[in-house]
C-alpha cells in the first residue's frame, strides 16, 4: 500500500475531505460519513466524480491509499 500522508478536514452534514499530494500534484476527495459520490479535485482544478468508488473499500485514508497506488 502507498504511503502517503492523509489529511481530513470536516465539512458540514457529514461530509469531510481527504487530500493527499505524490507526483508533485494534490489529490483532494470530498464525500461523506452517509456513504454515495466521491469528488476528485487535483490542483484545486475542477471537480470530477469517481466512478464505483466502493471498489477501493469504504471511505477514509486507506481508500486514498488504494486509489493513488
Amino acid at each position: 500500500m502507498l504511503k502517503l500522508e492523509v489529511t481530513r478536514r470536516s465539512g458540514i452534514a457529514g461530509q469531510y475531505s481527504l487530500s493527499a499530494t505524490t507526483g508533485g500534484e494534490t489529490y483532494t476527495f470530498v464525500g461523506s460519513v452517509y456513504g454515495g459520490p466521491v469528488v476528485m479535485i487535483i490542483n484545486d482544478g475542477p471537480q470530477t466524480f469517481v466512478h464505483n468508488p466502493g471498489r477501493f473499500g469504504a471511505f477514509g485514508e486507506d481508500w486514498v491509499r488504494k486509489f493513488l497506488a
